[in-house]
C-alpha cells in the first residue's frame, strides 16, 4: 500500500510520502477573473492584488459565505478545496491511502468535519486525522517532560504531550501571533532601511512593495548566513542601495521569541527537565532558539523539514488498517523510536557551603540597583507600607499587588512567590521559594518585568 500524508499549516502545507519530502507550499489564495491560484502562485501577486488575496481560510475554515475575504466572494472552505484539489492532482498516482496531520489547537470539531468532507470531496482516501504534535513526537524521554511548539501565518502554539506508553497530546496553549506577522515586521524594517539610505519607500508603491516581498526570503537566508548584506531593489528605472547589519533587521522577532519562551516557562513541570521539539518553521526564526536558552534545565530539538508529516507514515496501522474503518481525529500515536537517554538536572548548587562564592548583593530594575538585605524587597504593583518595594507591572498581566519578595537570608539571596499568577526565574518558575545566583533574572507578569541580580561588590 502505498500512502500519502499531507500536513495542513497555512505557514507551509507539506506533502510527504514513505520515500521524502515531496512538496511545501504557502496558503495563500487568490481570485483572479474567477479563478482560484493557490500556493506560490497566488502569493507572488498578493501585494498587487491585496484584496483578492487571503491567507486566512485555512485558520478560519468554514463554508459560510464571504469567510474568505470581503472582496474575494468566495468562503474559506471553496479556497481550501482549491488548493486540496490541486496537490492531490500532482501527487495522487498510486496512492492508496491518505493521513491529514492537522494542528489539533487550530480547528474545533466542525472544522475538522469540514477539512475531511473537502479532502474525500477531492478523491483522498483518507484514512486519519492526526493531531501534528502527536506525529511529530517518534520518542518518550524518561523523566522528563515534552512539548512540541509550531507556528502557522496567524498563530503560533505550545502543545504538552503525555508520556505513559504513548505519544498524547494533553493540551494545547495558544499565542495569537504567527509567522505572517514576523514577515510583515522584517518588511517594514527593511523599508525603513531603505528610507533611511535612500529615501525611497518601497512601501509606497505597490509593484516595489511585492518586488521586496518576493525578495525577504533569500535576504533572510542571507542575513542568517552574514553579518552585514547589500541589498537591492530596482524601481522605475532606478536601482536603491542598502547595506543592512543582521542584528538591526532580526531584532524584529525579538518580541514574538520572548512572548513564546514565557507561554513554555509558564506551564513547565516542577523538578523536571524540559525537552522542547521545534518545528522547522519556528527554528528558523532568527533567535527562537537562542531565546530558549534562558530556560533552566532545558534542551531545544529542532525538527527537520516535514517531520511530522513523514513522521505520521511511520505509524503503520493508521495507513494499513485491518478493515475499512470510520476516520478519526488522533492525538494519540504509538512511540515509532527508541527512548532517549533522560538528559541530566544538575543541583544549581552542587559545590560544598564553605565553597561557595558570596552571595549577590542587588537587584536591578529600570536601570537603577537596589541593595538587597535582611528587610527584603517587594516586588509588585502597589506599595507596601511594611518594606521597600520596586513598582512593577505597568502594561502587563498577572502581576499582583504584592507579587513577591527578594531578601537576604541564611547567608544567601532569596526569592519568595507571593502571588496567585506565579515568580519566574531564568523562565522557569518557582516553586514558593528559590536561591539567586548572580545574572539570574526575575520575571514577573506577562510580557512581564525582569528584575536583573547583581553583585556590585567584589568577592574576596
Amino acid at each position: 500500500m502505498s500512502a500519502l500524508a499531507i500536513e495542513i499549516n497555512d505557514a507551509g502545507l507539506v506533502v510527504a510520502s514513505e520515500a521524502g519530502l515531496l512538496a511545501v507550499e504557502p496558503g495563500f489564495a487568490r481570485v483572479e477573473r474567477g479563478k482560484i491560484l493557490t500556493g506560490d502562485a497566488a502569493r507572488a501577486g498578493a501585494r498587487l492584488q491585496p484584496r483578492q488575496t487571503s491567507n486566512r481560510y485555512w485558520s478560519g475554515l468554514s463554508m459560510e459565505p464571504g469567510t474568505a475575504g470581503s472582496d474575494v466572494g468566495k468562503s474559506a472552505a471553496e479556497l481550501a478545496y482549491a488548493q486540496l484539489e490541486s496537490l492531490w492532482s500532482r501527487f495522487n498516482a498510486g496512492i492508496d491511502a491518505v493521513v491529514l496531520v492537522v494542528p489539533g489547537v487550530a480547528y474545533r470539531t466542525e472544522q475538522l468535519g469540514v477539512l475531511l468532507g473537502l479532502a474525500q470531496e477531492c478523491g483522498m482516501p483518507v484514512r486519519a486525522l492526526v493531531d501534528s504534535a502527536a506525529a511529530a513526537s517518534l520518542r518518550p524521554y524518561p523523566g522528563q517532560q515534552l512539548m512540541f511548539v509550531d507556528a502557522g501565518l496567524h498563530r503560533a502554539s505550545v502543545a504538552l504531550i503525555d508520556q505513559n506508553g504513548e505519544a498524547h497530546v494533553r493540551s494545547d496553549q495558544v499565542l495569537n501571533q504567527g509567522l505572517a506577522g514576523i514577515v510583515d515586521a522584517f518588511a517594514r524594517r527593511i523599508a525603513e532601511l531603505f528610507v533611511r539610505a535612500t529615501r525611497f519607500n518601497p512601501l509606497e508603491h505597490a509593484q516595489a512593495e511585492q518586488l521586496l516581498y518576493d525578495r525577504l526570503p533569500q535576504w533572510f537566508a542571507d542575513l542568517q548566513r552574514d553579518e552585514r548584506v547589500e541589498l537591492t531593489l530596482a524601481h522605475r528605472d532606478q536601482e536603491f542601495r542598502v547595506a543592512v547589519e543582521r542584528d538591526a533587521a532580526f531584532g524584529v522577532t525579538h518580541g514574538f521569541c520572548r512572548a513564546l519562551t514565557q507561554l513554555i516557562a509558564q506551564h513547565r513541570e516542577l523538578g523536571k527537565g524540559l525537552v522542547i521539539q521545534v518545528s522547522d518553521r519556528l527554528a528558523a526564526v532568527p533567535g527562537f532558539i537562542d531565546e530558549l536558552g534562558r530556560l533552566d534545565d532545558a534542551q531545544a530539538e529542532p525538527l527537520p523539514a516535514g517531520h511530522a508529516a513523514r513522521s505520521a507514515l511511520l505509524a503503520g496501522p493508521i495507513v494499513t488498517p485491518a478493515a475499512p474503518a470510520p476516520v478519526k481525529f488522533l492525538k494519540r500515536l504509538p512511540w515509532r523510536a527508541e527512548p532517549r537517554a533522560a538528559m541530566p538536572t544538575m543541583p544549581r548548587r552542587a559545590s560544598p557551603p564553605a565553597a561557595r562564592e558570596k552571595p549577590p548583593t542587588h537587584v536591578v530594575y529600570g536601570g537603577v540597583a537596589y541593595r538587597v538585605g535582611a528587610e527584603g524587597i517587594a516586588i509588585g504593583r502597589e506599595k507596601d507600607a511594611q518594606r521597600r518595594t520596586l513598582l512593577v507591572g505597568e502594561g502587563s498581566s498577572g502581576v499582583s499587588r504584592l507579587h513577591c519578595e527578594v531578601v537576604m537570608r541564611d547567608g544567601e539571596l532569596k526569592v519568595r512567590d507571593l502571588s496567585s499568577f506565579g515568580t519566574f526565574v531564568n523562565e522557569r518558575k518557582i516553586a514558593g521559594e528559590a536561591v539567586l545566583e548572580r545574572a539570574d533574572v526575575i520575571r514577573v507578569g506577562s510580557p512581564g518585568a525582569e528584575v536583573h541580580v547583581v553583585s556590585l561588590e567584589p568577592a574576596e
